[in-house]
């Protein structure tokens, strides 16, 4: 392994010294950072920028990366422990002043049933340490808002060397670094490795640190393309149709184009040169107009260019108008009525047809979406063509449990409903409002200012040619603004509300045009003059408008010089190389043992049966796996593994992933047994209990009272021993969710001794001076006898019959049989004492056997004896066992 890391860091220097000085300064940053900041993408976005030639403000010196960075930037996640999380302030309606602790040296184990507020630590936990799929912390949805308390997540860790340190964590902060290796495995986590690729989490700091240079470079590529999209969309629109093209003016201002290339775009040199203007060229070009004034070529010429540039104006005028006119506004309105209706009568019919489901928005639209990808996905799975309903036994495409006749029928109206004219009708009509609105939102709609320049010589004719000029003007305005009110109504699905156009010059243009074109014709016919003449005055004419327009052309020319840059800086951020390269090392690195420790999980945890396959890949400098079905057609894991399977399979995946580089750090799971059978339950507890026994913090949160006993077991029957920390979160009768014992077990797990202690402390809570004939008394004695008539009980499993055979186990111990003596002495205890416990426990008596409370003196008598039977008992045993040693071999034969 050293020296494939040697050959390794050897390929990373390599690669380094190809690079150029930004992307050595973003390799060193993404060696040495815990994580990608804002901070350093604009570092590393200046250097970038520097080296394409973008003004940047302040001195920007590149960094060197070196073999050092990589030990300097690596996280030692593997001392770190979490001591505790809680208080949780505002979070679910968890009380707010309890604190879970965690055992530093061995395992904790969680119990709480359902409702009880554990699923309000274990989501808080994801917020604190690692886990692929997260979820954002919810406040008491029942309290009222204006009283709600703000969330805030108390926690303690400690990293080996001193005492712990307590912070506080608040939504919208990023998870605490410190934790960061330490990671989370519930229900959501665990379909993940089931369902998708996923990324290494844990990696050699060699791959880690091009994992976090995908990163950087992808921020960063996305802030420049962000940049020069912003820029796109300022300078989409026509520009310079006012030049000649054919004049040098012109062919210059043709390249200051989104599509030209930043080595083709003229130079602010050229522009100026072609932009400068003079007394001289004044006075020239004044005498040329003299020269030219009666030559009717030079006439024809200007009408031409009129009648051409009316002629697009026009155009575009009238293609608008199509849109956005009065006609069209009123189809607009039947479009939106017609959407209204068809969705009400939609609505109605869904409300006859599936209006019966549980869930209230079954029928809109996000509804059918869900419902047609699970169609789709049903035919694509073999499961149903989209032609065919479902039947029953079909597995169900969402839940992929068989359908009985109920649900088969309920997919059946879905389909109808689906498939039916009325939500065809409802989908036509919002199709026919969607295409409305692409329609109008790409109209193209020239600026006042554009428009006056392109129709600017035209408008130096004369008083009545400006005049036209400002009719078009206020009609191209109106348009644009009715186009905005259009689009705005569109959005929101209501009537348009616009104001009036005014008069339409379109018909006045065309007749502009033919007149143009006419008088053109006739001018052609005359005699001509002198074409250099004409070309020279017409060269001065684009040049001094270039210079009326120098700073609006040298502002265009900047804006696409700097767009094109930033292109390039996109292109000089691509990630496939640095993805090659983090596969070659990771290849060295990582897959081998990443491959063989999946391949050892899933054989403990009983999968070799399944044919499995483990593969890799690199995208964005990110690493990922996948451990997909070996086999030649395409399967879904989900389809083909049953629950149990996907389970085991997820863990044996967390687990080994954890493992990859040699992580120790601590690992948290939330019901890790969740559809196993008992059999790979044991598995799992003993695996747990394995990785706990090598020093590695493990944390269990579960509601499983045999999984609970199965990992109690499996850490005490390893040699040496796991320190265990049992920890228990209930609900109490109040309404309080989320109080935590630590210290502590559920009830059920409990050994008789200690429910002895239990019900002491519920006897000592009692108070002395509580009325027995209060209604609190009754209730706290009813609660007293009904643990203690299950103590009872438990006493009969484990102190008579010496745990033989246990509810929760799924042994029978024969051995255990050697002192198990049961004599009628116990029997009349027993009975007794259990008879005495069910009158007060809460059965129903006759009603004309009225009983009174026992005192708190009666109730301690009846546990005293509890106590004295279960000392007695135990002492007895020993004896009972000496005795039948005798019976395991042959009495001794005697000799004379």
């Amino acid at each position: 392994m050293l020296d494939a890391r040697g050959d390794c860091m050897s390929k990373l220097t390599e690669w380094c010294l190809s690079q150029p000085q930004w992307a050595r300064d973003a390799l060193y940053r993404a060696a040495t950072a815990e994580d990608i900041t804002a901070a350093e993408i604009e570092a590393v976005a200046a250097r970038v920028a520097a080296a394409h030639d973008i003004p940047v403000d302040g001195e920007h010196e590149c960094l060197a990366f070196s073999d050092e960075c990589l030990a300097k930037g690596e996280v030692k996640f593997a001392d770190v422990l979490l001591v505790s999380v809680g208080p949780l302030e505002g979070v679910d309606r968890l009380a707010d002043d309890q604190e879970l602790k965690f055992a530093v040296n061995g395992a904790t184990l969680v119990f709480g049933e359902n409702a009880s507020g554990k699923s309000g630590y274990v989501r808080a936990t994801r917020q604190l340490c690692r886990a692929r799929v997260t979820s954002n912390l919810r406040g008491d949805v029942f309290a009222n808002p204006a009283t709600v308390t703000p969330i805030q997540v108390t926690y303690s860790y400690k990293d080996g060397k001193g005492d712990p340190v307590t912070k506080v964590w608040k939504p919208g902060e990023a998870a605490p670094a410190e934790l960061g290796g330490i990671t989370v495995l519930d229900t959501d986590n665990a379909r993940v490795y089931v369902e998708k690729e996923n990324e290494i989490l844990f990696l050699p700091p060699e791959v880690t640190c091009l994992t976090q240079l995908g990163r950087l470079y992808a921020a960063v590529a996305a802030q420049f393309q962000t940049q020069a999209n912003s820029i796109e969309a300022t300078n989409s629109g026509s520009f310079g149709a006012a030049y000649d093209p054919d004049s040098p003016v012109g062919k210059l201002i043709q390249k200051l184009s989104l599509l030209t290339k930043l080595a083709d775009l003229p130079s602010e040199a050229e522009l100026a040169s072609l932009g400068r203007w003079d007394d001289p060229l004044g006075k020239e070009l004044k005498e040329l107009d003299l020269k030219l004034a009666q030559a009717p070529s030079i006439t024809a010429a200007k009408f031409i260019r009129a009648s051409a540039v009316l002629g697009r104006v026009r155009k575009r005028l009238q293609e608008t108008l199509t849109i956005v006119s009065d006609d069209a506004l009123a189809k607009i309105k039947s479009e939106l009525e017609t959407k209204r209706q068809t969705e009400e009568v939609a609505k109605t019919l869904a409300a006859e047809q599936i209006g019966d489901q549980p869930i209230k928005a079954t029928g809109s639209d996000s509804w059918k979406r869900l419902f047609e990808i699970a169609r789709e996905f049903a035919a694509k799975a073999g499961i149903r063509p989209s032609d065919e309903a479902f039947e029953v036994g079909d597995p169900c495409p969402l839940c992929q449990r068989p359908l009985d006749e109920a649900a088969a029928a309920r997919l059946a109206a879905f389909d109808a409903y689906v498939e039916g004219k009325v939500n065809a009708d409802a989908q036509q009509a919002a199709t026919a409002i969607q295409s409305r609105l692409t329609q109008i939102t790409n109209l193209p709609i020239t600026s006042d200012q554009e428009l006056r320049e392109q129709l600017g010589e035209y408008a130096e004719q004369g008083k009545n040619e400006t005049a036209v000029v400002d009719l078009v003007v206020a009609f191209n305005a109106a348009l644009r603004d009715r186009r905005t009110k259009l689009l705005d109504a569109l959005k929101e699905n209501e009537a348009p509300t616009v104001d009036a156009l005014p008069d339409s010059p379109i018909e006045k243009l065309s007749e502009i045009v033919a007149t143009l074109k006419t008088d053109a014709e006739a001018l052609l016919k005359s005699e001509g003059i002198d074409p250099k003449l004409a070309e020279r005055a017409k060269e001065l004419r684009n040049r001094k408008r270039l210079h009326d327009q120098l700073d609006e052309v040298l502002a265009r020319r900047a804006s696409l010089e700097l767009r094109r840059k930033q292109l390039d800086c996109v292109a000089a951020l691509n990630t496939l190389p640095v993805s090659r390269l983090a596969s070659a090392i990771r290849k060295d690195l990582v897959t081998p043992e990443l491959s063989k420790r999946i391949r050892a999980e899933l054989d403990v945890l009983g999968l070799g049966h399944i044919p499995l396959k483990f593969g890799e890949k690199t995208e964005k400098g990110i690493s990922f796996f996948e451990v997909a079905l070996e086999t030649d057609q395409r399967a879904d894991k989900e389809s083909i593994l049953s629950e149990g399977e996907q389970r085991a399979l997820s863990i044996a995946c967390f687990l080994a992933d954890s493992h990859v580089a040699g992580r120790k750090a601590g690992i948290i799971f939330d019901d890790p047994v969740t559809s196993l059978d008992h059999k790979r339950l044991r598995r799992v507890a003993e695996r747990l209990a394995c990785e706990a026994a090598t020093g590695r913090q493990i944390i269990v949160f579960t509601h499983n009272l045999p999984f609970y006993q199965e990992f109690s077991r499996a850490c005490a029957d390893r040699s040496p021993q796991v320190p265990l920390l049992p920890c228990l979160i209930s609900q109490h009768p109040s309404g309080k969710f989320g109080l935590v014992s630590n210290q502590d077990q559920p009830w059920m797990a409990k050994k008789v001794k200690e429910r002895e202690q239990s019900l002491d402390a519920a006897l000592k809570a009692i108070p002395d001076d509580l009325a027995q004939d209060s209604e609190e008394f009754r209730q706290l004695a009813k609660s007293f006898y009904s643990d203690l008539r299950e103590t009872w009980e438990r006493s009969v499993e484990e102190v008579l019959f010496n745990s033989v055979v246990e509810r929760f186990g799924t042994d029978v111990k024969t051995q255990s049989l050697k002192s198990v003596e049961v004599t009628d002495e116990d029997y009349q205890i027993i009975f007794h004492a259990m008879k005495r416990a069910s009158e007060h426990s809460g059965h129903d008596l006759a009603a004309g056997r009225q009983m009174d409370a026992p005192s708190k003196e009666q109730m301690r008598k009846d546990l005293l004896e509890l106590i004295g039977f279960r000392s007695t008992r135990q002492k007895r045993r020993a004896g009972v066992e000496e005795g039948r040693k005798k019976l395991e071999a042959a009495p001794a034969a005697q000799t004379a």
